[in-house]
């Protein structure tokens, strides 16, 4: 392997690390599926691609192919993690908006 081949594919091993270490946090950081759907992972560091990439090495597609399969995964499940707070959050405004009296409570006669 010729020492721009070994480089391009050292920067392509280092990226999909990167990658898979920010896949796992954001799964770790979900809850298990009979987990407090209330409770939303804390945002994920950002990922920035690398300059200069080039195209993925041949060697490494199965690796980048299951990486994006995991990723959609963990997508899937923090979408639905959102609309299981936003369905909490509905409820809770109902109950709150149920609490509201309809006119005001107090009458500033003074001013």
């Amino acid at each position: 392997m010729s020492p721009r081949t070994e480089r391009t594919h050292a920067a392509w091993r280092a990226a999909l690390d990167e990658l898979e270490a920010l896949v796992a946090e954001a799964d770790a950081s979900l809850p298990a599926g009979d987990g407090d759907p209330a409770v939303l992972p804390t945002p994920a560091r950002r990922w920035t691609p690398p300059v200069g990439l080039g195209p993925l090495p041949q060697e490494l597609a199965t690796r980048a192919s299951s990486l994006a399969e995991r990723q959609r995964g963990v997508l899937a499940r923090l979408e639905a993690a959102r609309v299981a707070v936003l369905q909490h959050l509905g409820a809770v405004r109902t109950v709150e908006a149920s609490h509201e009296p309809s006119r005001p409570v107090y009458l500033d006669a003074t001013g």
